[in-house]
């Protein structure tokens, strides 16, 4: 179709992306402070309309991943993932209810936990300065691995009380939903979940998902996604988010 080899399409391929990253990578992998204080107060009142019980959620902290083929090299015992019973390339990020994938770090060995990829991230500096605005203390939710913070709401654990049961269906429910991006990031660009051909010592599996999900985003900016059309809650034009 193009009169150009698999091996000179690869290069080609692989200098868009790297190209692309150099452009707009840092809105994916620093955390947008001009964007968030002129949204946070729409995002929060999206997911407490949406039923939840604390008013002041603008998102959800998710550690995910992509599958990649068995490495080689002796990586296997880094990349393996007891919880999910595969080889894993981990990322965290902070989803916000117009459906972005707002932060992005990554990539990390399959085998790290979801609180070291938070420790090792610094987003315990990053949320307790950036999440206070215009004097009112706005937080993320995560799951219960996560501690308890000003800036981080997590599930109750223990022996709970009715109360608490309802509070921890009620926020689980919502980060579901903004969960949801990841299900529909791999719907759109389906090779990121095509495990075969993410091998690590041939591909880059990382500057692949890194422009994966920048382009999610652009494309949530333009059509919205399923997560904004639930909480009624509209992405920022192209214009905005890609400072153009």
């Amino acid at each position: 179709m193009f009169g150009r080899c698999a091996s000179a399409l690869s290069v080609v391929f692989i200098e868009t992306v790297e190209d692309v990253l150099g452009r707009w990578g840092a809105f994916v992998a620093a955390w947008r402070t001009d964007l968030f204080e002129d949204t946070a107060v729409r995002y929060a009142n999206c997911v407490a309309e949406r039923g939840a019980p604390h008013d002041k959620v603008v998102g959800v902290i998710v550690g995910t991943g992509i599958r990649v083929a068995r490495p080689g090299g002796g990586w296997q015992r880094y990349m393996y993932s007891g919880h999910k019973g595969d080889y894993v390339m981990k990322f965290q990020s902070v989803v916000t209810p117009d459906g972005l994938l707002f932060h992005l770090y990554g990539p990390g060995e399959g085998r790290r936990h979801d609180r070291t990829m938070y420790n090792v991230s610094g987003m315990d500096n990053i949320l307790s300065e950036s999440l206070v605005i215009d004097g009112v203390q706005y937080s993320i939710y995560g799951e219960k691995s996560y501690t308890l913070r000003l800036w981080m709401q997590v599930a109750y654990t223990g022996e709970l009380t009715v109360e608490q049961e309802e509070y921890n269906a009620a926020m689980n429910a919502l980060r579901i939903v903004m969960e949801w991006g990841y299900k529909e990031l791999k719907q759109v660009f389906a090779s990121l979940d095509y495990k075969r051909k993410l091998k690590l010592r041939e591909r880059l599996c990382g500057l692949v998902y890194q422009t994966g999900v920048l382009l999610w985003n652009v494309r949530c900016c333009l059509y919205g996604s399923q997560t904004s059309q639930y909480f009624k809650c509209n992405p920022p034009s192209l214009e905005q988010y890609l400072q153009l």
